[in-house]
């Protein structure tokens, strides 16, 4: 099946979750006493709890079917709050079941728990790739980068959006634990869910997740204040005061970090959701002007140290036209 559809049935087996109605029907028939007039209905309401739980997280999870447009994750509209009150409501059925059944139910009782994290994992990670508040972020630190702008605060614009992405990613490895470790028959039977399908969604969601804190982390490394643009920034304020050792040495720093943010960019771009590659192809249009201008400005301090003045304003020209062309990358 399609991972970006792999929770398409659970249209059928959380609507109704005929499995479980079907075993609550069997515990509910009536037994006789030692009273040929007389009988008693059995308790079932750990059962019903049972099975509502299963189809209330079954409700959570079809939420997810949002993933067949992951190509395009700002397309999106998803909205958390819904499966999240599902959970919620899975997780009180769970609580009664577990008060009500015995211990020979226990091992069920914490598969469906385990399919409930699973499940609310996979929620938050998707609420996270598919934050419309994404491309507000990015033209920020466009601007930063095309205008010279506000640096300090693009960096706490990204600092945050880093801090936010690489946390979804591990709450993914987390749900990845969780899903291997599910008894797959066992969910099958108690709410219709194939392992296999939430196993692909999760897979699908891990590729996205991946790609966007490759993203955010690049330009961490790129806005950095001091390994990369901030490194670029007091190179030029060293040249400016005629300190060209000091200059070189943090232009080649800067160069260093915008070659080393363009290689992850372009590593990371044939993996990345059909969404995300024009992000990828900015940032690396971006980081390759300033990794030439880095390097083209370290000639000139070179130069110029060497009282070459001719060679140094040569440099100079070709770094201020690598800026110039930085400006050209959003568009």
């Amino acid at each position: 099946m399609n991972r970006r559809q792999y929770l398409t049935r659970t249209v059928a087996a959380g609507a109704s979750t005929g499995t479980l109605a079907g075993l609550a029907g069997c515990l509910g028939g009536l037994t006789d006493t030692s009273d040929a007039n007389e009988v008693t209905v059995s308790d079932r309401t750990g059962e019903r709890a049972l099975s509502r739980a299963a189809g209330s997280l079954n409700k959570a999870a079809q939420s997810l079917d949002e993933l067949e447009g992951l190509e395009n994750p700002e397309d999106i509209d998803f909205d958390p709050q819904k499966p999240h009150n599902h959970l919620s409501a899975a997780r009180e059925h769970l609580d009664t079941a577990e008060s009500e059944l015995g211990d020979d139910r226990e091992s069920d009782i914490e598969t469906l728990r385990s399919y409930a994290d699973a499940v609310d994992g996979l929620i938050t990670v998707t609420a996270t790739i598919t934050d419309d508040t994404l491309a507000d972020d990015i033209e920020a630190v466009n601007a930063v980068l095309e205008e010279e702008g506000d640096l300090e605060e693009a960096n706490e614009t990204v600092d945050d959006r880093n801090e936010t992405v690489t946390g979804a990613r591990e709450r993914h490895e987390e749900v990845t634990a969780t899903i291997d470790a599910i008894d797959g028959d066992r969910l099958a039977e108690l709410s219709g869910i194939d392992l296999a399908d939430l196993e692909d969604g999760a897979a699908t969601l891990g590729d996205a997740v991946i790609s966007l804190e490759t993203l955010t982390r690049t330009y961490d490394a790129t806005l950095d204040g001091d390994d990369g643009y901030g490194a670029l920034e007091r190179g030029r304020e060293y040249a400016d005061d005629g300190e060209y050792e000091a200059a070189q040495a943090e232009f080649e720093t800067a160069e260093a970090t915008f070659a080393a943010s363009l290689d992850r960019l372009e590593a990371g771009r044939s993996e990345a959701p059909e969404g995300f590659v024009d992000y990828f192809e900015t940032a690396s249009c971006q980081n390759g002007h300033l990794r030439d201008a880095a390097g083209a400005f370290a000639e000139s301090a070179a130069a110029a140290a060497d009282r070459n003045p001719v060679a140094a304003e040569s440099y100079k020209k070709q770094g201020e036209d690598s800026l110039d062309a930085v400006g050209s990358c959003s568009n």
